[in-house]
């Protein structure tokens, strides 16, 4: 079994190379024995010791260990992410979904799972790419968070007529809400996805986004009024009825859509 650099080593590398970064010793060292438990073999080497330093103020959630993820790290994987040629929109996703995965959890995120073998920034373009390419073998997530929305549409007026009306109207429902999301600004696609698809709660993400959990709480609120005002105007064009027709047709689906929408994504 290999022990590798302690932790005062790691303390002294990773303070000397983010001097703005507050991780205690207690932290620092509670973390590398709990590591080394689940993985005996590990070892941080010595040449990479700031990095797990870093990871672990990381997962630790240390507010300039976040700033220096944003100013260095992220920069870093944007440049590998763009040498894969991706479709629009799909860098911007992969980051967001790697701070999803690699900085929210509760108590230790899971970069502290970081081992500090290699550079921290090579870990983290090797993850992104991976990200990256199972993103690009499936369904895009704006067509994934369609179905989810029309699964869990309510279903509270049951009968012929509406049976009839679903049928008929059910499709262009789904086109209209997929291009009202193609619509919305990327970060409130991206609550949305977060919110519905990964299921996190307004306190986790006023923590992803460093905002306060009121202002995470406005956003969220404006992102459900404009998927619904977006799906109302898609649809009425493309039905190509009046207004009040197709709020006659909503109403039959069960049908405020606001309504229903606001049901849907509300915070749990």
């Amino acid at each position: 079994m290999t022990a590798g650099v302690d932790a005062a080593t790691i303390a002294q590398a990773g303070r000397l190379a983010w001097p703005g970064v507050a991780l205690s010793d207690q932290t620092l060292a509670a973390h590398l024995a709990r590591q080394r438990q689940e993985d005996p073999e590990g070892a941080v080497e010595t040449a990479h010791a700031a990095d797990y330093y870093l990871a672990v103020a990381l997962a630790h959630r240390e507010p300039a260990a976040m700033r220096i993820f944003e100013a260095q790290l992220v920069p870093e994987i944007a440049s590998s992410l763009r040498r894969l040629r991706l479709p629009g929109g799909t860098t911007d996703e992969v980051i967001q979904a790697l701070r999803v995965e690699l900085l929210v959890g509760e108590p230790v995120a899971p970069i502290g799972d970081f081992g500090g073998r290699g550079p921290l920034a090579a870990w983290l373009r090797v993850t992104a790419t991976r990200k990256a390419i199972k993103l690009v073998r499936r369904t895009t997530r704006e067509e994934t968070l369609d179905e989810r929305l029309l699964e869990q549409w309510p279903d509270a007026t049951p009968g012929p007529a509406r049976r009839h009306l679903v049928g008929t109207y059910t499709a262009e429902l789904k086109r209209a809400i997929a291009a009202a999301l193609a619509g919305l600004e990327v970060r409130q696609r991206n609550l949305l996805r977060q919110h519905v698809l990964d299921g996190l709660t307004i306190d986790e993400l006023a923590l992803l986004y460093r905002t306060h959990r009121a202002t995470c709480a406005r956003w969220l609120a404006d992102a459900r009024a404009d998927l619904a005002r977006h799906t109302r105007r898609h649809l009425t064009t493309a039905l190509g009825l009046a207004r009040d027709e197709v709020e006659s047709v909503l109403r039959m689906l069960d049908s405020d859509i606001e309504l229903s929408l606001s049901r849907l994504l509300r915070e749990p």
